[in-house]
């Protein structure tokens, strides 16, 4: 079976990840478990329906038994990860031309560091080079 070509939800992205770490008990059985990772037990009720639907995870033990990450599922995060790392680098090499056009050298090494960590986007560290500011977000 291939990998589902459609993008993940930042949430069912999330999910994958907990699931990544170990299996969880159904959110039925156990909300405790997925308010301590900081997920909501009804936003993942509606996400889960399609993550069972599409193979990425799986029930144990019947209708309430745990959830596990199927390899299916596992071969989706990599996937996800990859595509996001891919952007990221992308970006930085964008950035690689702004900081080649006379950029302060401590500036341009500051947003450096924030665009590789994904906490600013390719946007807000250009802004940060020509301005001191990342436009919206200020940090």
């Amino acid at each position: 079976m291939l990998v589902p070509s459609g993008q993940l939800s930042p949430l069912q992205h999330h999910l994958l990840q907990e699931l990544d770490l170990c299996d969880l008990p159904a959110p039925e059985r156990a909300p405790e478990s997925y308010l301590a990772r900081d997920l909501d037990t009804d936003e993942i009720r509606d996400a889960l329906s399609t993550l069972l639907w599409t193979g990425l995870v799986e029930r144990r033990d019947g209708e309430l038994g745990g959830l596990a990450l199927t390899p299916l599922g596992a071969a989706a995060l990599r996937a996800a990860e990859c595509d996001e790392l891919t952007a990221r680098l992308s970006a930085v090499a964008s950035f690689a031309d702004t900081v080649s056009r006379g950029a302060p050298p401590r500036s341009a090494g500051h947003a450096l560091k924030r665009l590789a960590e994904g906490t600013w986007t390719l946007e807000q560290a250009e802004s940060y080079v020509r301005t001191g500011e990342t436009g919206a977000d200020r940090s």
